[in-house]
Order: structure tokens, then C-alpha cells, then sequence
């Protein structure tokens, strides 16, 4: 079946196809045009477009005959012995490979980066950009830069050089504040975020361009002053800290010391208590000079004191060589054995030195967590008030390093009093 054989209806039929393929294959190539894309698919669409136009001439020539039974042509002649089947086969073929043409020209588009995507996607940028020339004429500038500039200045971005001034001189809307951080500006807008604004000089193709970028660092801006904040605070501790060593070497030097005075203060009585026992009733003579030469040493510095005895057995024994009786009422606690160690001895001395006493009493009492030490003699009372001096002074030291208390009383006898809450 030849086209000379087919009907009006179905010769209009054909020819609408072929026309509309004409149209179909123009769009892709107009399309392909505009999205700048490779030329590639001219060398399919222009054949294509030709072969349909020349279909739809053929269609519409013998069409024309037909309806309007004029003499055919030359090219009527020809066109009226084309096979029908072959032609609508043609124009389905065409269809099929606009279809194909198309659909992968959309997918080029969709995935290949184009003027127009790119300034879309540099729009649709929460940060601000802009690119100028060194004169500060702008090439482009998205619309976030835009809305910056128009929020810091009242108007929108028309001269980089402008907007830098601004900054500089903090000459800004109302509300609106800027920080010049070397060749960065922190830029304070009226919704209370914050914007670093960089810039920098591109070489795009030999131009010189400069970029232009306002990134949001609100959030990371309160972090670094939260950060700053904790830093000062770190830096006074740290100088509380290091005027708390220096404190706390200079009190462990002072109980260095004053450990060392006790317990040289400690032999050295020992040493006077006994030659004053030597003096009243006599004794063994070479014991006492062995005695005076180890203190002697200890103050020479060339002896250490004696720590391997039992301070409690050597007052007591101090204690009878000079005719004075020890009596302790109660159990030494062993956290406390220092501190009533010296309370016992500075009581004893001033026992024989001041009292002229025979006997120190030492009554120890232990309630709900708090120790109570009582020194009494049976000597006697003491004239005036007790100046604290010398083993008085050093044993009060002693005792509030144990956070206690001390009590001295004259009348109507002596009486040193120590209260130490050991629950602390």
C-alpha cells in the first residue's frame, strides 16, 4: 500500500506526525542551544529534522492532490509511490528517538553544572558571597550578601569599598556593630547574629577579582567568648593556686622549723631537768656528761634529736629525777601523742622552774569526738597573768595546727586547758 492509496483522514494523519516531530526535534535542538551543552547531538537531530521535514512535504503534497484533485507534480509522481507502512514506521522510529534524545539531554542538564544553575545554587548559600573588581565594582553578588549589606548599611551591596569602610568606621544602621579583627571583620547585626566577613584576591584567567565572603558564625562567636571567659577564670585560679603552694611551703617550712625547735627544746630541757636532779642529789656523773655533750651536739647541729625513745617514759623519767610526780589520768590518743607530748614537758618545766611544784596532773577526757586535756601542779599559783612566750607560744602553734583550742588560767591555780575536736 503505496500513499497514493490512502485516504484523506489518514494522509492528514500522517502528515499532523511528521509535523509535530518537526517541531518535537527543533525544541531539542533550541534547547541543547541554550543550556550551552556539547554540539555532539546536532549530527542526530539535523538529519532527523531533515528526513521528518521531507516526510511531511511528501504527506502533504499527495495530501493536496487528493483533496483538492489537482494535476500531480513531478514530485507528487514520486511521493504518491512511497510505501505507507514504511512512513508510519519512519515516524514511529522518530519518536522513539526524540524520546531517547530528550530525556537524556534533561539528564546532562540536571547533572552538568551550568551559568544558571551555579547562580542559583550561590543564592540559595545561608553564607553571603560576592565577587567585585579592584575598584569595587560588584560581578556578582548572591542574595543573602545582599540582604546583609541592606540590613549593616540600608542599601544593598553596590560598592565593596563602601562596605568596608563601614565596617572600619563603624559607621552602621542602628543596632548594627562591627569588630576589626586584623584583616577580618566580626559584623554585630539587629537579629543578634554574627557575621565574619573575609576577603581575599582571586586570579581568574589573569583578572584580578576580589571575593568577598560573610560566613554565620553566631554560635561559634558565644562559644569563644564563653571560652575566653572560662580561660580568665582558669588564669585566677591558677594564680590562687600558685599563691596557695607558695603559702603551703612556706607553712611546712614553719612546721619544719618549729618540729625541730620542739624537739631540740625537748633534749635541751631533758638535759637541764637532769643536771638540776644532778645538783640537788647527786647521780652518776659520766651519764650526765654524756647526756650535755649529745645536746651540746644538737645544737652544734651535729647530733639529730632522739626519736627512737617513748617521750611519755622519758618525762616521766625526767619527771622523778627532779622530785616532780606525773600523773596521767586517761589514755593518750595516738593522733594526739605529739601535741600532748609538749603540753606535758612545757608544763612540767614551768612545774619546777616556776611553781615549785611535786606533782603535774593530767587529766584526759574523751566525749562524743572531743578531747580534753587539763594540766594542773600542786605548786604554786602563778603572780599575774601568763605571758605566753617561749614553750607557751610554740605549744599553742602546735595546737591549732590540730584545729584545737587552748585555755591558760592563773587563778586560783595554773590551769592549761586543750580541746580538740578529732570528728573534724
Amino acid at each position: 500500500m503505496t500513499l497514493g492509496n490512502l485516504s484523506a483522514s489518514s494522509l492528514s494523519s500522517l502528515g499532523i506526525g511528521a509535523f509535530l516531530l518537526n517541531v518535537m526535534f527543533l525544541a531539542l535542538i533550541i534547547r541543547q542551544h541554550i543550556a550551552g551543552q556539547s554540539r555532539r547531538i546536532y549530527f542526530i537531530c539535523v538529519p532527523a529534522l531533515v528526513i521528518c521535514m521531507g516526510l511531511m512535504l511528501s504527506i502533504n503534497e499527495v495530501c493536496r492532490v487528493v483533496i483538492g484533485e489537482r494535476m500531480p507534480s513531478v514530485f507528487e509522481k514520486y511521493a504518491e509511490g512511497l510505501n505507507a507502512v514504511l512512513c508510519l514506521a519512519v515516524i514511529c522510529i522518530m519518536t522513539v528517538l526524540w524520546a531517547v534524545l530528550w530525556l537524556s539531554q534533561a539528564s546532562d542538564i540536571t547533572n552538568k553544572l551550568t551559568p544558571q544553575s551555579l547562580e542559583d545554587g550561590l543564592n540559595s548559600l545561608p553564607d553571603g558571597i560576592a565577587f567585585t573588581t579592584p575598584q569595587g565594582v560588584p560581578l556578582f553578588v548572591n542574595s543573602t550578601m545582599h540582604h546583609i549589606s541592606t540590613e549593616a548599611m540600608g542599601i544593598p551591596l553596590f560598592d565593596s569599598h563602601l562596605l568596608e569602610l563601614s565596617l572600619q568606621k563603624n559607621k552602621l544602621r542602628e543596632g548594627c556593630f562591627a569588630e576589626v579583627r586584623g584583616k577580618r571583620y566580626y559584623l554585630h547585626l539587629n537579629d543578634g547574629s554574627v557575621r565574619e566577613i573575609r576577603k581575599r584576591l582571586l586570579n581568574v584567567s589573569g583578572v584580578k577579582v576580589w571575593e568577598l565572603i560573610a560566613y554565620d558564625v553566631t554560635e561559634r562567636y558565644r562559644k569563644s567568648l564563653e571560652l575566653e571567659e572560662r580561660n580568665k577564670h582558669l588564669k585566677e585560679v591558677n594564680l590562687r593556686l600558685r599563691d596557695y603552694n607558695n603559702e603551703m611551703n612556706a607553712l611546712i617550712r614553719e612546721e619544719e622549723v618549729l618540729a625541730a625547735k620542739i624537739r631540740i627544746h625537748d633534749d635541751v630541757g631533758r638535759a637541764l631537768l637532769a643536771l638540776k636532779s644532778y645538783l640537788i642529789r647527786g647521780g652518776d656523773r659520766a651519764e650526765l656528761m654524756k647526756l650535755w655533750q649529745f645536746t651540746a651536739g644538737i645544737l652544734k647541729g651535729e647530733n639529730d634529736p632522739d626519736e627512737s625513745a617513748d617521750p611519755i617514759g622519758a618525762l616521766k623519767e625526767a619527771a622523778e629525777a627532779v622530785g616532780v610526780r606525773l600523773r596521767l589520768n586517761g589514755e593518750i590518743p595516738d593522733d594526739m601523742r605529739k601535741v600532748l607530748v609538749i603540753a606535758i614537758h612545757e608544763c612540767l618545766t614551768n612545774t619546777v622552774k616556776h611553781a615549785d611544784g611535786s606533782e603535774l596532773t593530767v587529766d584526759l577526757t574523751d566525749e562524743n569526738g572531743v578531747m580534753t586535756a587539763v594540766f594542773t601542779n600542786d605548786g604554786k599559783p602563778p603572780e599575774g597573768d601568763i605571758s605566753e612566750k617561749g614553750g607557751l607560744k610554740s605549744l599553742r602553734t602546735a595546737v591549732e595546727q590540730v584545729r584545737g583550742e587552748m585555755e591558760l588560767a592563773a587563778v586560783p591555780q595554773f590551769r592549761l586547758t586543750i580541746k580538740v575536736d578529732r570528728k573534724e
